[in-house]
């Protein structure tokens, strides 16, 4: 079974700590592609999408509140590139629910849960479905 591609994009240091190790948790590890702001990703993304490796995404994760992009921005930018289909979570910390970027092409809309526990929970049930079950 090969490796799953996740592009985490935060720019919150501990937001990365338990996101990356909720993924690598029970020995199925990911290849986690981090960014701290979006027009990085975006270039990233861009580059992968348009080589002939094989090597897209299977999943993306991206802060809503990123400074020059923001994951909104990503969403709609990386949806314009190709006939690809890579699930988008998009992570807020405002506290919103059921936010209408869902209609945009966000397969999920997560508020960060303020416990470690909550939290890490959130991202093992993320990494279930999506990298799992879905993909």
């Amino acid at each position: 079974m090969r490796k799953k591609n996740v592009l985490l994009i935060e720019n919150c240091v501990l937001d990365t700590i338990l996101i990356s190790d909720s993924l690598q948790q029970n020995d199925e590890l990911c290849n986690i592609h981090l960014f701290e702001d979006g027009f990085e990703a975006v270039v990233q993304i861009e580059n992968m999408l348009s080589s002939q490796n094989g090597n897209v995404p299977d999943l993306i994760v991206a802060n809503e509140e990123l400074i020059v992009i923001n994951g909104i921005n990503i969403l709609s930018k990386i949806k314009n590139i190709g006939n690809f289909f890579i699930p988008v979570i998009i992570l807020t910390s405002n506290g919103t629910e059921g936010n209408p970027h869902f209609i945009q092409g966000t397969c999920c809309y997560v508020n960060k849960p303020l416990e470690v526990r909550e939290f890490i929970g959130v991202f093992k049930e993320i990494k279930h479905y999506w990298l799992t079950l879905a993909n």
